[in-house]
């Protein structure tokens, strides 16, 4: 196991990069199911890092289900009972922190946005709204859920009357939160249904409140609405990534 050539890491988001040789190695068949791994210090040295930094990696890698820790034994790789596709495991490990400071950014404009839905909405654009609002209901795949929430973020922009604010949503939205579908994909995946049922629930109650609120004209509660539908979504991106072990 010595002799499996680890890369020093040298910058920042150590755990990362870790967790993204072990996925590689794994894909390359340099780590096969069932291969006991070198002790944390072991790795330590090898990789040029801490312990600390190298039990974190080992924590995401076990959250993604690719090892298993057996007490008194160590960790060992894992031999999933599901066909893992490990492209979108990386691309999940390489775009959390994209994601998280994307969300940073839409807290910002997309409280805006619905500050000024509230303030400028038509029954024209209520309509809309609402009519989008109502295909998040019933919300049956991640596929769709993709559609359904991009659609009525749309509608709450329309309604913002700005132009700028209806581009950023056309342009930026699926982009920015493609690693939240890919990460919510592997859960379902992993058969964690009941989770991902709660969270297209979860989803339509804050959308609901959102249109609420700009359907009264209320434009402080619609931006605290929006504000709060964003955070949860952070929570459950975290969870996903950090907690859920996919079987």
């Amino acid at each position: 196991m010595e002799s499996l050539d680890f890369r020093p890491i040298e910058t920042v988001n150590t755990s990362t990069q870790i967790m993204e040789q072990f996925v590689e190695k794994i894909r390359n068949s340099k780590l096969t199911p069932g291969t006991c791994l070198p002790s944390e210090t072991s790795l330590a040295r090898s990789l040029g890092t801490s312990r600390a930094t190298v039990r974190e990696a080992l924590s995401g890698l076990k959250a993604l289900g690719l090892i298993k820790s057996i007490p008194g034994r160590g960790n060992f790789i894992k031999n999933p009972q599901i066909q893992y596709k490990l492209e979108s495991i990386i691309d999940a490990i390489r775009s959390r922190m994209s994601f998280l400071e994307a969300l940073e950014a839409r807290r910002a404009i997309e409280g805006e946005i619905c500050l000024l839905a509230a303030k400028r909405r038509t029954e024209s654009s209520l309509q809309e709204i609402k009519e989008n609002l109502e295909k998040c209901k019933d919300i049956k795949s991640v596929d769709q859920f993709t559609r359904v929430d991009y659609e009525f973020h749309l509608a709450v922009a329309k309604a913002s009357e700005n132009s700028l604010f209806i581009q950023f949503i056309k342009e930026a939205l699926l982009k920015l939160d493609q690693p939240y579908y890919n990460i919510i994909k592997l859960a379902e995946a992993a058969d964690n249904t009941s989770s991902v049922k709660r969270l297209f629930g979860q989803s339509y109650e804050h959308h609901e409140a959102i249109y609420k609120a700009i359907l009264e004209g209320d434009s402080s509660l619609a931006r605290k609405n929006m504000i709060i539908h964003l955070q949860a979504a952070k929570q459950k991106f975290t969870e996903y990534y950090e907690a859920t072990e996919l079987k």
